[in-house]
């Protein structure tokens, strides 16, 4: 059996990590995550579910060299629906079992 040599493109791979397809692959899963949140939201008034979307994050990681897809809430209670305070005493994390989901697949 004859041996075998990888050498990694690390031009290449910084190319395709930057390039459209991967841009649109994490904001589809951004999108995907941001749907899924306002499924879960609490829709006691509808401004909570109505003010989660997915938002393109730029460049991030350590060298600034991968997109990120952000998934924003944006109603001003936000904080209190995710953590509770002490008129929302049962926090609900929403955006954190949305990750969850996210991160298992």
């Amino acid at each position: 059996m004859a041996d075998v040599e990888f050498v990694p493109d690390h031009e290449g791979m910084a190319a395709l990590l930057l390039g459209p397809e991967v841009h649109e692959l994490v904001m589809g899963r951004a999108r995907g995550g941001a749907q899924f949140a306002q499924g879960i939201a609490p829709h006691r008034t509808g401004e909570y579910a109505a003010g989660i979307r997915a938002e393109d994050g730029g460049l991030g990681g350590r060298r600034h060299d991968r997109p990120v897809g952000l998934i924003v809430a944006t109603a001003p209670h936000s904080a209190a629906v995710e953590w509770g305070n002490s008129h929302q005493p049962y926090p609900r994390h929403v955006l954190a079992r949305t990750l969850d989901i996210l991160d298992a697949g």
